[in-house]
């Protein structure tokens, strides 16, 4: 099965974008920060970009980001968010898990997973470092991933009745995701599971080129336990240099992902080239993504 990953549009900024139908992908996946109405947005209409996907030749799944929320309420928006994917012929994907029968390579069923999977900001304290920590240790890494995150978060303007939704207020939405994705993938499922969130699951997603600090706790979780509930993730919100990586979820697998995407990965085999790697790269110059996924096999 093919899916063509689209994320971190902007279209506030890049009102003259016009995405392209990848030939071949099965269906569509909207991974976040499409459109928002920030500061200084040039979006004329009030449906966050996303009327540019009805009418897609295949299905249209969507995750909001982040920044669909900037100046707006979280509740109301996450409301209004959902009801234009349904005017509009999309999938809402948020906290919803679908199901398509017969959709892998070997005849066996598929299932979407998706969240938006606001951090916790713990990533780089203990969750994400390993070893131990005290107690002070870890809430001292906290408190310096908050600071830094509600630099930025207070130019956002997000609000949640009426009050500024800042770190402290998104790590409990991050935990409340968290707790709705492990129940979802807890559930006993004879298929293939992929995962789409918009924040990163893992610190394997960090941009190398910043390292690892207090900031990079508001863009990855450090969920990296939950990696081999799924044959493939995909997320948005990292705009680091687009590499192709080849990697497996569990060493007993021999699942290959070929995937194209605007992240990163500072350690692991490169993946081979496939017939549509020039291709994917020229649509990734315009922030398109292609995720070919091949080979499929269940565990035995």
């Amino acid at each position: 099965m093919k899916f063509q990953l689209l994320s971190d549009l902007h279209l506030e900024v890049h009102t003259n974008f016009v995405p392209e139908p990848v030939a071949g992908a099965d269906v569509l996946i909207l991974a976040g920060d499409v459109g928002s109405y920030q500061t200084g947005s040039r979006m004329a209409d009030a449906d966050f970009g996303l009327r540019l996907f009805a009418g897609w030749p295949v299905p249209v799944y969507y995750v909001p980001g982040n920044h669909e929320y900037d100046m707006l309420d979280v509740d109301a928006t996450a409301l209004r968010l959902r009801e234009t994917c349904e005017r509009l012929g999309l999938r809402w994907l948020d906290r919803e898990v679908v199901e398509l029968p017969g959709a892998a390579a070997d005849g066996s069923a598929l299932r979407l997973v998706g969240s938006t999977l606001w951090t916790d900001y713990d990533a780089i304290g203990p969750a994400g470092r390993g070893g131990h920590f005290s107690l002070a240790e870890q809430l001292k890494a906290r408190h310096k991933a908050f600071r830094a995150a509600d630099h930025y978060l207070r130019r956002t303007g997000t609000t949640r009745h009426g009050q500024p939704w800042l770190a402290a207020e998104m790590r409990e939405e991050g935990l409340a995701c968290q707790q709705w994705l492990r129940a979802a993938l807890a559930q006993p499922f004879d298929g293939t599971t992929v995962v789409v969130t918009h924040f990163a699951p893992s610190l394997h997603s960090a941009d190398p080129r910043y390292g690892l600090t207090p900031g990079t706790a508001g863009f990855c979780n450090a969920l990296d336990d939950l990696l081999p509930f799924a044959r493939l993730w995909l997320h948005g919100l990292l705009a680091s240099k687009p590499l192709s990586t080849l990697f497996a979820s569990r060493p007993s697998m021999d699942t290959q992902r070929a995937c194209l995407a605007l992240r990163s990965r500072r350690n692991g085999p490169s993946a081979p080239p496939h017939p549509s790697a020039a291709t994917a790269r020229r649509a990734l110059r315009r922030n398109q993504h292609l995720c070919l996924l091949r080979r499929w096999r269940r565990p035995a």
